[in-house]
């Protein structure tokens, strides 16, 4: 038996021994410092704003500069002051000849910014943002109700690209807010800031709401279920908090058209939650659910007056072509007229994260009705812009610039939206997506919906005559189909190309003058 205890105590020490002889004789070598991304020009433009960010103090500057060249089947022309430069989908100021056009903010608006996080006590920290959206070719100002203002009174063939938005030449035309966050409690801001809405159709969006290849980027209608200018609120508060995998948000508007908001009130609420799913299994990815509710009341569409082009029949310039001024007599170029509706809507969006592939799509319903109020008055815009009072009774001024009556039969359009994004390396992402929207017959005028034929005159004399419905309140829908591809030869840096395709369809194709465009674009983005 003391052989046998012997015999163990020299086999355990022999292990010992042997185990001892495997160990390190020195220490590992520590792995190497992070690269000074400072070091040099390679090592900022390769590293990312997380990484390396412009920070003094508590702020941190940023700039994101978006440079592009497209082509335009049925082009509207340029335009510095609007948002977008160019009609990235078809509009009516889309015309029958193609053409070649410098395309900025294809994928991202141009923006330059400064954000602040200050840690104050418990926690929490003191945060803020102020962000202005500009034109990369000549530095104005992202500026839509100027673009407009610019094609008053002109035929829609003599117009080039404008619209409305809640972009109005701004300093703050993106964001500009202060608040409290807390990892616990949440983070509260208050001043100008994106809908919740608009938040969530940039995050499901396989697009990513760019410009040239979603409608969601070239229009906050969607946001703003049925109008632009309520894709933001310029004076709100908005919370978001997240428990475990679950999230929420609720944002409130207070003040009107005198504080800059497209809207005399907003309320909208958000659930939202991740789910990791089929752990183990070779299709466990992420899904990511979110649905929301918004309401607003006397929300604001801005439009111009566009005048018409003729052949003239007699006189001394018979045979030659007459344009006539659209603005009405007694008021200036600087006078826009309006559309009020209170809008309702919801939206329930969805994505699946599996490897290198993202798949989403959503359904937003949508109501538009008669606003609360009429604003006989008139009123200024969020873009300083002057909406005159409506005045009856007088010949002299047979003008409605307000109308209030548009939706005396609800306006329903719902839409969806359903694509993909894959990431084919580290570097190289390919993404492509289907919209579609349609709106109700809500039409409440004597006259019937019925196919008509509008005959336009371009400058030359050409004339061309296209078949629509006879009431833009006519029953219709729209659809856009996309296809991108974006590089990142380092990471600060994406070279792009893509085209969308989009249509137009009765009632909404009323005042067209084409009803499809094809649009091809390539770009270059930069973030600092």
């Amino acid at each position: 038996m003391r052989k046998l205890g012997v015999a163990l105590a020299m086999t355990i020490a022999a292990v010992g021994v042997g185990r001892a002889a495997d160990l390190p004789t020195k220490k590992e070598e520590a792995p190497p410092p992070p690269v000074n991304c400072f070091s040099s020009l390679w090592a900022y433009m390769n590293s990312t704003a997380a990484d390396c960010p412009l920070t003094y103090g508590p702020f941190t500057a940023y700039l994101t500069l978006d440079w592009g060249f497209g082509w335009e089947s049925h082009s509207a022309g340029y335009n510095a002051a609007f948002n977008n430069g160019v009609s990235n989908i078809v509009t009516k100021q889309s015309g029958p000849h193609s053409a070649w056009l410098q395309t900025p903010n294809g994928i991202n608006q141009s923006v330059v910014g400064i954000k602040m996080s200050q840690p104050i006590a418990y926690g929490w920290s003191l945060v803020g943002t102020a962000e202005v959206g500009f034109n990369p070719y000549f530095g104005y100002l992202a500026d839509a109700q100027r673009s407009q203002v610019q094609n008053n009174g002109k035929a829609l063939v003599l117009q080039n690209a404008n619209a409305d938005s809640s972009r109005t030449g701004q300093w703050d035309n993106s964001q500009g807010f202060l608040g409290l966050s807390n990892p616990v409690y949440g983070t509260i801001t208050a001043g100008r800031v994106n809908t919740l809405s608009l938040d969530t159709l940039i995050a499901y969006d396989p697009q990513s709401s760019a410009y040239a290849f979603s409608p969601f980027g070239y229009s906050g209608s969607y946001a703003g279920f049925g109008d632009t200018e309520a894709a933001r609120a310029n004076t709100a508060v908005k919370y978001r908090v997240n428990y475990q995998n679950f999230r929420a948000g609720a944002l409130v508007q207070w003040g009107g058209y005198d504080q800059g908001n497209g809207s005399t009130s907003m309320y909208q609420g958000q659930v939202g939650a991740d789910f990791n799913l089929f752990g183990g299994m070779p299709y466990a990815g992420k899904l990511s659910l979110d649905v929301l509710g918004s309401y607003a009341e006397n929300v604001v569409n801005v439009a111009t007056f566009a005048g018409t082009c003729a052949v003239l029949a007699k006189g001394t310039y018979a045979g030659q072509v007459g344009c006539t001024d659209g603005i009405p007599t007694y008021y200036s170029n600087t006078d826009v007229k309006a559309t009020l509706s209170n809008n309702l809507g919801f939206m329930g969006v969805a994505k699946y994260t599996w490897g290198p592939l993202a798949v989403s799509g959503g359904y937003t319903w949508l109501r538009q009705t008669n606003p609360d109020q009429t604003f006989p008055d008139g009123f200024k815009t969020i873009g300083g812009w002057n909406v005159p009072g409506t005045i009856t009774g007088n010949k002299a001024f047979p003008t409605t610039w307000i109308t209030y009556n548009q939706y005396n039969d609800a306006r329903y359009a719902p839409y969806w939206f359903l694509g993909a994004k894959y990431a084919v390396t580290p570097q190289i992402d390919v993404s492509a997506a289907f919209y579609y929207l349609s709106q109700n017959n809500y039409n409440s005028s004597a006259t019937p919906c019925a196919p008509t034929n509008t005959t336009y005159v371009e400058p030359s004399g050409q004339k061309f005559t296209i078949t629509t419905l006879n009431n833009g309140a006519c029953a219709g829908s729209t659809d856009f189909l996309s296809f991108l591809i974006d590089y990142r030869p380092v990471k600060r840096v994406d070279l792009y190309a893509g085209v969308m395709l989009s249509n137009v369809y009765g009632g909404l194709a009323n005042g067209y003058q084409v009803t499809q465009t094809i649009n091809p674009t390539a770009g270059l983005r930069i973030k600092f």
